[in-house]
C-alpha cells in the first residue's frame, strides 16, 4: 500500500471536494463472509509454524504483534514487554541495541533460520524506519511469544513497505519512494515515473539498493521456496514481477491492478490482493480513521508461479470490508487483512471462484 498522503492537498490541488466517508459497518456476517473486528489496520498477515494459526501485525495505534487463533478466531499478543537483547544473540545490525517501545508494523516474514530457530520480520514505522527482528519461542504451540532479536534501520529517504528474509540471514525490502516527499513521489508514480526499488541487507554491508529492481512504487515481495527468485509487486505501475537473485533482473510479468501483498496458497500459486479502485478512492481510503473499513474495491488473484497466468478468485466491494491488502490461506478459509479499518476477513474457500 501506499504510504498516507493527505488527502486535503490532493484535492485542492486538483478541484475536487471531499466525499462523505461510509457509516460504521458492523461485525456480522456478510453474504457468508466472517468479520474479525476490534482490530486497527491488520495491514499484512504470515502462517504460523504450527500449521493452523496465523500471525498479524497492526500498522495503526497501539501497533503490536498478533496471533490469530483460526479454532476460534480468538486473537492473542506475541509481544512481551520490550526488552534488549545481549549483543551475542542480536540477528540486525550490530549497532541497534535497543527496541522501539511502540511497534507499527507492515510488511511480515517468517523464515526458519539454519540452526532451526524461527525468525519474524516487521516492517516497522514508529520511533524509526526500521526492519525488526524477533524470535517465535514456542513456534509450533498454541501460544508462541516474539523476543527481539535486533532491528536493521534504514537510511534517511528510507520508505518500507513489505520484507522477504533469505535463509543465508539477510534480507529483501521494498522502498516505495523517499519518504521526505511522499506527496510529489505519489504523484510523480502515478504519472509513470519509477520512484522506489528493492534494498538487500546484509549484515556486513546494511542496506543496498538493486537498482535493476527501479519501479513505480514497489510494494509486496515474496521469495520463492528455492531462494533464486522473488516476487514484485508494482502498485502504481500494475503489475507483479517475477525477478531473479541476486540482482533483481526481469524474467516476467504480468497486470495486475495496484496488486499489494501476496503469499503462497496451499496448491503452490501466489495469492496476490489487489485494489480495483480509481487514484483518487485509494487516496481517500488513505485519509480514513481506523474506526470502520474501507470500501476500496479489491481482488484476490491467483497467479501460476511460473507462468503468471491469473486467476480472480475473489472480488469485493462495500461491506464487510474493502481495501484487501493479502491474502493467507489457512485451512479450509481465505484470512484477508487490510492498511486501514478494524477487521480481518475469513472467507470460506466455497466462496471462491475456482478455475
Amino acid at each position: 500500500m501506499l504510504q498516507k498522503v493527505p488527502l486535503r492537498w490532493l484535492l485542492a490541488l486538483f478541484g475536487f471536494s471531499v466525499l462523505p466517508l461510509a457509516a460504521d459497518t458492523p461485525c456480522e456476517p456478510v453474504d457468508g463472509i466472517q468479520s474479525i473486528c476490534g482490530l486497527a489496520a491488520p495491514e499484512d498477515l504470515v502462517p504460523a509454524p504450527n500449521g493452523r494459526d496465523l500471525i498479524f501485525g497492526q500498522m495503526a495505534a497501539p501497533g503490536g504483534l498478533y496471533l490469530l487463533d483460526t479454532r476460534d478466531d480468538s486473537v492473542h499478543s506475541l509481544l512481551p514487554e520490550p526488552v534488549p537483547a545481549p549483543p551475542d544473540a542480536l540477528w540486525g545490525d550490530p549497532q541497534c541495541l535497543r527496541p522501539v517501545s511502540r511497534l507499527e508494523a507492515h510488511g511480515l516474514d517468517i523464515r526458519r533460520r539454519p540452526d532451526g530457530r524461527w525468525q519474524l520480520l516487521v516492517v516497522n514505522h514508529a520511533e524509526r524506519e526500521s526492519v525488526e527482528f524477533f524470535e517465535l519461542q514456542n513456534p509450533t504451540g498454541d501460544r508462541p511469544r516474539a523476543l527481539w532479536r535486533g532491528c536493521a534501520e534504514g537510511p534517511p529517504a528510507a520508505n518500507f513497505n513489505d520484507v522477504a528474509g533469505l535463509s543465508d540471514g539477510s534480507l529483501l525490502v521494498t522502498h516505495m519512494a523517499d519518504r521526505r516527499w511522499q506527496l510529489v513521489n505519489a504523484l510523480l508514480a502515478a504519472l509513470g515515473r519509477d520512484t522506489g526499488f528493492v534494498y538487500r541487507w546484509t549484515r556486513d554491508a546494511g542496506f543496498t539498493p538493486l537498482p535493476a529492481t527501479r519501479a513505480r512504487h514497489p510494494n509486496g515481495i515474496l521469495l520463492a521456496p528455492d531462494e533464486q527468485t522473488f516476487y514484485l509487486n508494482v502498485y502504481l505501475g500494475n503489475l507483479v514481477q517475477h525477478r531473479a537473485l541476486p540482482g533483481g533482473e526481469l524474467l516476467a510479468e504480468v497486470p495486475v491492478p495496484k496488486p499489494d501483498n501476496a503469499s503462497w496458497a496451499e496448491d503452490g500459486r501466489l495469492l496476490v490482493a489487489s485494489h480495483e479502485g480509481t487514484l483518487w478512492q485509494v487516496f481517500r481510503s488513505l485519509s480514513q480513521g481506523h474506526q470502520r473499513p474501507s470500501e476500496l474495491p479489491f481482488s484476490i488473484v491467483a497467479l501460476d508461479p511460473v507462468t503468471l497466468e491469473p486467476a480472480t478468485l475473489l472480488q469485493r466491494s462495500g461491506p464487510p470490508m474493502g481495501a484487501g491488502t493479502v491474502a493467507l490461506q489457512r485451512g479450509q478459509s481465505v484470512y484477508i487483512g487490510s492498511y486501514v479499518g478494524d477487521r480481518i476477513l475469513r472467507v470460506p474457500l466455497s466462496l471462491l471462484q475456482r478455475p
